[in-house]
């Protein structure tokens, strides 16, 4: 089972830091859902993530102004 990290409302840089540290306490192969209503967020998270080699952006939904990520720890 996965978790859910709900970020609306919170902006860079600070968007990447709580997956980060989510991510960080997760075991390898766990699912965390982030939820992003920033912007720049939308591409800045991906992007770090896979830049640190926490985990792989599995699947990517966009709607109404707001992305959904789910990750996998590595």
């Amino acid at each position: 089972m996965g978790k859910e990290l709900d970020l609306l409302g919170v902006q860079c840089p600070m968007t990447f830091v709580y997956t980060k540290v989510a991510l960080e306490a997760m075991q390898s192969g766990e699912i965390l859902q982030v939820i992003l209503d920033f912007r720049s967020a939308f591409t800045s998270v991906p992007k770090n993530v896979s830049k640190q080699q926490l985990g792989v952006v599995l699947h990517t939904v966009e709607d109404k102004g707001r992305m959904t990520l789910w990750i996998q720890k590595t």
